[in-house]
Order: C-alpha cells, then sequence, then structure tokens
C-alpha cells in the first residue's frame, strides 16, 4: 500500500466508504475490518489518512472509536456529517420472496444499524433473529448471496446497488434526520496550518475532587466558547483520575481558544490536543449536532 490511500471500516457500500470518499474524493480507499487496524496502519504509515465515525445523532458515541483516542497520535484534520438512511433489503430472488417485514426470521446489520433502528424492529419484526455483521455493507452482501427470502440486513442503498439487494423499506431509522459524524485523522504535520478553523477537539483529566469540573470549564466560560461536546471515559487503568473528551468552538488561532487553553493547562492535570478543524456546515438542529457559534433562543 502507498501512504496515499484512506484506511475506513468495512467495504465498498457502506456509510463509511462514503464518508471516506466525500472527504477524499480523488484518492485510493482501502476497506479494512477493525477500528484498531485501521488507526494502526494509518500510525504506521502504510496509509495517509483515518476515516472514523465518532458518534450518530441517534445512538451516540461510537464506544471502540470513543477508547482509541486516548492513546492516538493522529490529529483530527476535518469532520463529515454523513446522512444515515438505512434501509431493509433483501435478496433480488427467492423462492418465497417475503414482502412483510412481521415473516422475517432473521435480520443481519452492524450492531449501529440495531441501534438506530430499534423502533421500526420493536414495531414490525420483533421475533426475528438479530445477527451482527461487522459492518452494514457486508450484512447486504450475506443475505444477497444467500438469496434465503426469510433474511433481510439493516443497510443502505448503496450496498444493494454494489451487492445486488432489493431495497424493500427506506428510511427505516429512528431518527429520520439520521447522521452520523466521521473524522478524518492523518499524522500532526510540522507546521500545521489552523486558518479557518472554527472547532478545537481535546482529552483533559482533573483532579477528583468537588469543583474540579466546573473550575475546568468555566475557562471555557470565560473567554467566551462554546462547548459542542462533552463525554466522559470510565475510569480505567488507562484513566485513573476523571476524564473528558471534549470539542469547543474556535480554532487554535483564535486568541479566545489560547487564552482558555493556558487557563485549562493550570486546572487540569493532563490535557491532550486531538486537533483543530473547519467545522461541518451541517450542524444545526435538523442534524442533531451543534453548531459552534451561539444560537439565540
Amino acid at each position: 500500500m502507498t501512504a496515499e490511500t484512506i484506511a475506513y471500516l468495512g467495504s465498498p457500500g457502506t456509510y463509511s466508504y462514503q464518508a471516506a470518499i466525500s472527504i477524499y474524493p480523488d484518492a485510493e480507499h482501502v476497506g479494512l475490518r477493525t477500528f484498531g487496524e485501521i488507526m494502526e496502519t494509518v500510525e504506521a504509515g502504510e496509509h495517509k489518512a483515518a476515516v472514523i465515525p465518532i458518534e450518530n445523532s441517534t445512538s451516540g458515541r461510537i464506544p471502540d472509536v470513543h477508547r482509541l483516542m486516548l492513546s492516538t497520535e493522529m490529529a483530527i484534520v476535518s469532520e463529515h456529517m454523513q446522512r444515515i438512511e438505512h434501509c431493509l433489503i433483501q435478496a433480488h430472488s427467492g423462492p418465497r420472496p417475503v414482502t412483510e417485514a412481521s415473516q422475517l426470521e432473521r435480520i443481519y446489520s452492524h450492531r449501529q444499524g440495531f441501534l438506530q433502528c430499534s423502533g421500526f424492529i420493536e414495531a414490525h419484526c420483533r421475533d426475528a433473529e438479530q445477527v451482527e455483521c461487522v459492518d452494514t455493507a457486508s450484512a447486504v452482501k450475506l443475505v444477497a448471496e444467500k438469496g434465503d427470502p426469510a433474511a433481510a440486513a439493516i443497510g443502505s442503498s448503496v450496498a444493494a446497488q454494489v451487492f445486488g439487494g432489493v431495497v424493500i423499506e427506506r428510511d427505516i431509522a429512528d431518527q429520520k434526520n439520521n447522521y452520523t459524524r466521521f473524522l478524518a485523522l492523518e499524522k500532526p504535520s510540522l507546521q500545521p496550518d489552523y486558518a479557518g478553523c472554527d472547532i478545537t477537539t481535546l482529552i483533559f483529566q482533573i483532579g477528583h475532587h468537588p469543583g474540579a469540573l466546573i473550575d475546568a470549564l468555566a475557562v471555557f466560560r470565560d473567554a467566551g466558547i462554546n462547548i459542542t461536546t462533552l463525554e466522559t471515559y470510565t475510569i480505567s487503568e488507562q484513566t485513573a483520575l476523571p476524564t473528558f473528551y471534549i470539542d469547543i468552538g474556535g480554532g487554535l488561532e483564535d486568541e479566545a481558544v489560547q487564552q482558555a487553553l493556558a487557563g485549562l493547562e493550570e486546572k487540569a492535570r493532563y490535557v491532550k490536543l486531538l486537533g483543530s478543524y473547519v467545522a461541518s456546515d451541517i450542524r444545526n438542529a435538523n442534524s442533531g449536532f451543534l453548531p459552534v457559534k451561539s444560537v439565540n433562543p
């Protein structure tokens, strides 16, 4: 592989693939099986960048990726909001094609597909066995190849086109404006250019005593900076003290951000900068992700 390839999870037809080609349309895209493999190979220089999902507007953060952020040495260089339109997909042909979801005996998908479509499943096919796959495209491919009339997959219409499936129900996610936020990560540049950046991501750790978190977050209030995401980590050997992932509105070239980070260094036990980049213009109430600028009530 060359250093100009882009690593993503799964295979052509996944939402990760769609995000990867949206962010890097002119590159070669390489699907891998796990988030860990993606991060390791990019850090080793086998690929130029990693495109990974960090959170979904329906099901929340992606736990496996969230944990990897603690140890990565890569920098976030951009974000992309991918519209997720889950479909119920069957094989093209079968001796007894199923037309009613209630007749399904098995449904294949990624765990996020099941989470994001839990309402549809409960209402229409609650008795069907849920079979977890490594990604939604693999689920569609499996169903298309098996030709089982009692089986269906939850995935994208793109995957149905790629692997030869038939969409029998469209847009079945519980939240109709369903978006997944993807991050592109690359090896840190020796001379990073933060011009135009308006969102910054970092991890910080504080002491375990009353008021420690309030004191740390106050530096952003005092600098007039919005917080768009604040996530906590479960205590572990790697996070022996309260540890938080945070997105703030502002780039590293902004004087207010520099002031806030200087203040945070004094309040926190540990601060790790993950990246400063341009916020997606899809951040709004419809997408489920807060804009970086203040919104009047």
